[in-house]
């Protein structure tokens, strides 16, 4: 080695990890700012969703009575599926 010049490796050469030792960890996905990523995108979905199925329920249910009192007008005027008895 020449005096004054730098020597070319300045840092030492790090050698990248081996194979078996890659794949005996856990891949883990890069962390994101807290509270934002497909994570909380996919947990407000599933929410929504539950909330408009909690919703739709509470509307059938409600509406259950009523749908039984006209099921049994169709089947006093004979409104039934076919004409079984024709007149």
């Amino acid at each position: 080695m020449q005096r004054g010049l730098p020597s070319r490796r300045l840092t030492p050469q790090l050698t990248p990890p081996s194979r078996a030792r890659r794949s005996a960890a856990p891949f883990r996905r890069p962390t994101h700012a807290a509270g934002s990523g497909p994570c909380r995108a996919k947990r407000i979905l599933v929410g929504q969703l539950a909330v408009l199925g909690t919703i739709g329920l509470a509307m059938f249910l409600r509406e259950l009575p009523g749908l039984r009192r006209e099921i049994r007008i169709w089947r006093m005027i004979g409104f039934g599926a076919g004409s079984r008895h024709p007149r």
